[in-house]
C-alpha cells in the first residue's frame, strides 16, 4: 500500500499534519493505534500559560528556551497553524472561541485555566465582566462533576469576587436505569440517552429544561441566567442542543469537561477526523505501527501488528505517536526509547534524576522525547532521517504541563511538518516537470 505521506498517530498533531497534507491534494494515511489523548482532554488548545496575549509573551519565552519546538516553527507559522485549526473545526460545526488574550476555562474542580482556543460550548471567562450570578448544576447520581467543590474553588478566584455561585442537582427519572450499576453512570452513557432519536430523546430534553426551570424557581436567585452543566448532553456536536435548551429555559448554558473520558475532547477528535476524511484522507484505527524499513537515512515503509509482510510505503512520514501515555516513548530500566525507528531520545542516565522529589517540583522526564533538527526531521544516530518528521508530544525539549503548551505544540509542529513535506514535494515535482501537489489540489 503506497501513499504520498504516512502519519503515525491520530491525535492532535497527526490530525493537523494530515489536514494540511490532504487539503493540498496529497494521498495521506493516518495510522492510529487506538483512541488518542484527545479523549482525555478538555478540547481546548493551550498556547502558553500566561496572563494576557501569549503571542506577546512568546518571544521572551523562546529567548530562554532556544531548543523548544516552537522555535523550529516560528511565530508566524504558529499563528497560521492555529487559524487553520479554527477553520477546519468551523467547517465541521465546532466553532472555537478565542480573544486577543488568553481566556480562562473552567475545569471540573473549579479552577480557571488560561487557554487560547476553546469550543464555544465550554464554560469560560473572557474579557466580558463575570456574571453576577451563576448556577453550577449536575445530574443526581453523576459522580464526575461535583458542583460544591467547583463552587468553593471558584469563589476564591479574584475574577469572581463579586459573583454569587449557586449549586443544584437535576433529577431525571429517565436516568434511573443507571441505579443498577453506578459505575456505568458516566458522561458517555448519559449522552447516548440524549442522542436517541424521536420522542424519547425529545422528552428527555424537555424534562431537563423543566428541571432547570425548577432549580431557578427554588433558588434564592431566580433571576440567574447563567448555568454550567457537565458535558454529557451529546456524543456529537452539542451546539444545536444547547441552543434549544437556552430557548426553553431563557438561560445561557455552557458545559464543563468532566473527568475522563471527556466528551468535549472526543468531539474535537471526531470533528478533525471527519474533516480529514472529507478531504480525501485515509484514517486507520487500531493500527499500531511496530517497526520500519530504512534505506540508509531514508524511511521506505512501516509495518503494523498485522505483520512485516504488509508494508505501508510512502515518500514521507510523520512521527506523531505521542509520549509515554500513548506509548510513543517507552520507559524501561535501561532508559527511554522510541520503539518504531530507534530514534535519538533526550533523556538522563540516572533514573533518580528523572523526577523531582515532590509532586509540584520540576520533573525532567516531562522534557524527554525524540530529537529533531531545525526542520523537525527525526535524528537517528546523530543524523537526520531525510523523510521522517516529528510532531507533538513525542518531541523533546518542552514541558507541556508546566508551560501550558501541550496542544499548541501539537497543532504547530503537525502543521509545520506538513509544510516541510509540501515544500519538498513541490521542489521534487518541479525537477521532474510534474504538476505540484498544491496545484493539483486547486484544480480538484
Amino acid at each position: 500500500m503506497r501513499f504520498d505521506t504516512i502519519i503515525i498517530g491520530g491525535g492532535m498533531a497527526g490530525l493537523c499534519a494530515g489536514l494540511r497534507l490532504a487539503e493540498a491534494g496529497q494521498k495521506t494515511l493516518i495510522m492510529a493505534s487506538g483512541q488518542s489523548a484527545l479523549h482525555f482532554s478538555s478540547g481546548s488548545v493551550d498556547l502558553l500559560d500566561c496572563q494576557g496575549d501569549p503571542f506577546a509573551a512568546l518571544p521572551a519565552f523562546l529567548a530562554t528556551h532556544p531548543r523548544h519546538p516552537y522555535q523550529k516553527v516560528g511565530l508566524t507559522h504558529i499563528a497560521a497553524s492555529l487559524a487553520d485549526l479554527q477553520r477546519h473545526c468551523a467547517e465541521q460545526g465546532l466553532p472555537l472561541f478565542h480573544e486577543s488574550h488568553n481566556h480562562l476555562r473552567l475545569t471540573p474542580i473549579g479552577t480557571l485555566k488560561p487557554t487560547w482556543l476553546s469550543p464555544s460550548s465550554s464554560a469560560c471567562l473572557g474579557e466580558a465582566p463575570a456574571p453576577a450570578t451563576m448556577l453550577l448544576a449536575t445530574l443526581a447520581g453523576f459522580r464526575d462533576f461535583q458542583p460544591a467543590l467547583a463552587a468553593a474553588n471558584l469563589a476564591q478566584h479574584p475574577r469572581l469576587a463579586q459573583s454569587r455561585i449557586l449549586t443544584g442537582e437535576i433529577n431525571l427519572p429517565q436516568l434511573a436505569t443507571f441505579n443498577r450499576n453506578p459505575h456505568e453512570f458516566r458522561s458517555a452513557d448519559i449522552a447516548r440517552l440524549f442522542d436517541k432519536q424521536g420522542q424519547e430523546g425529545q422528552a428527555l430534553l424537555s424534562a431537563l429544561a423543566e428541571e432547570i426551570r425548577r432549580l431557578l424557581r427554588e433558588s434564592d436567585a431566580p433571576d440567574c441566567r447563567h448555568l454550567v452543566l457537565p458535558a454529557c448532553l451529546s456524543l456529537g456536536l452539542v451546539g444545536p442542543r444547547l441552543a434549544e435548551l437556552e430557548q426553553l429555559t431563557q438561560c445561557t448554558l455552557r458545559e464543563v469537561a468532566t473527568m475522563p473520558p471527556s466528551l468535549i475532547g472526543m468531539r474535537m477528535q471526531d470533528a478533525l477526523r471527519r474533516r480529514f476524511q472529507a478531504l480525501g484522507g485515509t484514517f486507520l484505527i487500531s493500527e499500531r505501527v511496530l517497526g520500519a524499513t530504512l534505506d540508509g537515512n531514508r524511511v521506505t515503509g512501516v509495518y503494523s501488528q498485522n505483520g512485516a509482510d504488509q508494508l505501508f510505503e510512502a515518500d514521507d512520514f510523520v512521527l506523531a505517536s505521542g509520549s509515554f501515555f500513548s506509548r510513543g516513548l517507552v520507559s524501561r530500566l535501561g532508559g527511554i526509547s522510541e520503539p518504531i525507528f530507534d530514534a535519538d531520545v533526550l533523556s538522563l542516565a540516572e533514573r533518580d534524576d528523572w523526577a523531582g522529589r515532590h509532586l509540584f517540583d520540576h520533573h525532567p522526564f516531562m522534557g524527554f522525547g525524540v530529537k529533531t533538527d531545525e526542520q523537525l526531521r527525526v535524528l537517528r544516530g546523530g543524523k537526520a532521517l531525510t523523510n521522517l518528521y516529528g510532531a507533538g508530544s513525542v518531541l523533546a525539549h518542552y514541558d507541556p504541563v508546566a508551560e501550558g503548551s501541550g496542544s499548541g505544540v501539537a497543532v504547530a509542529t503537525g502543521w509545520q511538518a506538513a509544510s516541510h513535506i509540501l515544500t519538498k514535494a513541490a521542489a521534487r515535482d518541479s525537477m521532474t516537470g510534474a504538476p505540484s501537489t498544491p496545484s493539483l489540489a486547486r484544480e480538484a
